[in-house]
């Protein structure tokens, strides 16, 4: 099956799921306070387990290889979308300026990104997917951060970073990839459908975040501009760079697709924390996610 009609059908399962996560929280099912347990759950043990399932195989020397290429991908992307926010959001006040810049530089990969990767590309996907986001999930707490906060803060950074159990687990499969055994079948069986749950469970929390939202207010024309530039410009800036310098194919198509994200889910929670425009940030992060529901399919018709 064509990759476009795989990513057809994974987005339209997943606007399912988002349906599901809007009708929970108009209904009153999935409440705000609650939202915060599934999301716990989802960073602390579903997305883990999903990544480290995609690390119980046998893995080839040429794979190893490709990981570290996908590394070099993922820190060139960083690279261009820091470049990309600087030159396009360099006018905005500084209340927005951070969240624009903030979500230009970082997608939503690793909660919307992984589950679609794991539907359209199968584990090696997620292989390769997991070490794509080694970089990004180390810049989007220290250079990211440093958008929002002061340097003495770089220690709670790291802090963070440290804590971060989908960062963790990398390495723990890492070491498991080179270990002279692979896990039980039970325990291998029971980590691969906690990871299953993931897909459906962040698209549910999106749609319950989105279920909350007043529509009429995420209308800014301003998170209509960081949508477009999100889930437009950047990937196909990456799609015609990568394409044109001869990269393997599964290696771009992962890495377009993750950048092809919207806008990454914390970025409301760190705005609010550091004292930013968090309500503009909610609507960024509100109409990039609508958006992508029809733009990723659309950009794999390119694939």
């Amino acid at each position: 099956m064509p990759i476009f009609s795989r990513m057809l059908n994974t987005q339209a399962l997943m606007f399912v799921y988002v349906a599901t996560g809007i009708i929970m929280a108009r209904a009153g099912i999935l409440k705000h306070e609650g939202r915060s347990s599934f999301i716990n759950l989802l960073l602390d043990i579903t997305l883990p387990c999903m990544i480290l399932d995609s690390f119980n195989v046998e893995t080839s020397i040429d794979q190893l290889i490709a990981a570290g290429e996908i590394m070099v991908i993922s820190t060139v992307c960083v690279i261009i979308a820091w470049v990309t926010g600087k030159v396009f959001w360099r006018n905005q006040p500084h209340e927005r300026k951070a969240v624009l810049e903030f979500s230009t530089l970082f997608s939503n990969a690793g909660n919307a990104g992984m589950p679609i990767v794991a539907s359209v590309f199968g584990t090696e996907g997620v292989f390769y997917a997991s070490f794509y986001l080694l970089p990004v999930r180390i810049l989007i707490w220290t250079v990211g951060l440093s958008l929002f906060v002061d340097e003495g803060d770089m220690r709670k950074r790291m802090m963070i970073l440290l804590k971060t159990p989908s960062l963790v687990v990398v390495f723990v499969g890492i070491a498991l990839m080179f270990a002279p055994f692979r896990l039980p079948s039970v325990l291998s069986a029971a980590i691969r459908n906690m990871g299953n749950m993931t897909g459906p469970l962040s698209m549910m929390i999106i749609g319950a975040a989105l279920g909350e939202s007043d529509i009429r207010a995420a209308l800014d024309v301003d998170a209509f501009k960081l949508a477009a530039v999100r889930l437009a410009v950047q990937p196909l800036i990456f799609l015609f760079l990568f394409r044109w310098l001869g990269v393997q194919a599964i290696l771009w198509q992962v890495a377009v697709t993750l950048t092809a994200m919207p806008a990454a889910a914390n970025t409301e929670i760190i705005a609010e924390m550091y004292g930013k425009d968090y309500e503009f940030a909610a609507r960024c992060v509100v109409v990039s996610t609508v958006v992508s529901l029809f733009s990723v399919p659309v950009l794999t018709l390119l694939f």
